[in-house]
């Protein structure tokens, strides 16, 4: 049987990154910090657990740091029960990524992105704000890269404002400046959902962690801070085939982490 590696750095390799530059560096603590843009799939047909996996595509905060998740997971199951994220620190890329969102539009709910004629895909939600007292901006853009069926002038703005995403998602040397290259970016808090699940031929199955019995409830619950530790020793082990017995049960957990700026369940975007 072929012995899978799921840790955030092997997959980091996979992608092409030198090993020497996957560092693990701390976030800065914040001071005053607040969302200066962000980027976010909601929406479309697909499964409850997933849409509550997903996160930010990129986060670009006030005080410079960027953190960016890496697309692309190994094809190869079981993969990484979590997705990796890469984060830059750069103050000075705060205002290029605002001028440039405000160019594309991006800043400027009001503005007709058309809609095609598709159904069942995901919206694209970003928010914006350019000062601590400036009022933050907010808006969708459904199926963004699906636009050949608009008028030029909305698919061309589309485009651009894919471009523009892709751009700070990369860490594009058009926004960020500085050489240094982005660096792992480890989440330490969690949130987490349950659900009923078989074992298959790649399965670990291990006694839940938790203070509370799981359930199926679908509601997204928070990690103690005990939890957080117990869950952060055993990522390095855990894949999408890791499962839990709780209750006499088989389970099998949809895990999220929370960024700088959330405080728990009620604040994440879905």
């Amino acid at each position: 049987m072929r012995k899978v590696i799921s840790t955030f750095t092997a997959l980091l390799i996979l992608l092409g990154f030198p090993a020497s530059q996957i560092t693990n560096a701390a976030t800065p603590s914040p001071t005053n910090r607040y969302v200066a843009f962000l980027a976010q799939q909601t929406g479309g047909y697909t499964t409850y657990e997933w849409a509550f996996q997903r996160t930010p595509s990129v986060i670009v905060y006030s005080d410079g740091l960027t953190i960016s998740e890496v697309p692309y997971r190994t094809a190869v199951y079981p993969g990484a029960i979590v997705s990796a994220f890469l984060q830059k620190i750069e103050p000075g890329a705060v205002n290029r990524v605002l001028a440039g969102a405000i160019k594309v539009k991006l800043t400027d709910p009001k503005f007709d992105w058309g809609q095609p004629m598709i159904t069942d895909l995901t919206d694209t939600n970003v928010i914006a704000q350019q000062s601590p007292r400036a009022a933050r901006t907010s808006l969708s853009i459904y199926a963004l890269g699906f636009d050949s069926d608009l008028d030029p002038a909305k698919s061309s703005a589309r485009k651009l404002a894919s471009r523009f995403i892709e751009k700070v998602e990369n860490f594009s040397s058009e926004l960020y400046w500085t050489k240094s290259k982005p660096v792992l970016w480890k989440p330490t808090r969690w949130v987490y959902m349950a659900n009923l699940a078989n074992k298959d031929e790649f399965s670990v199955v291990r006694p839940w962690f938790g203070s509370k019995p799981l359930n199926t409830n679908r509601i997204c619950q928070e990690m103690s801070t005990l939890e957080n530790s117990r869950f952060n020793a055993l990522l390095p082990k855990l894949n999408q085939a890791s499962r839990f017995t709780s209750g006499g049960q088989t389970w099998r957990l949809s895990v999220r982490p929370l960024f700088p700026h959330e405080s728990g369940c009620a604040g994440i975007i879905r």
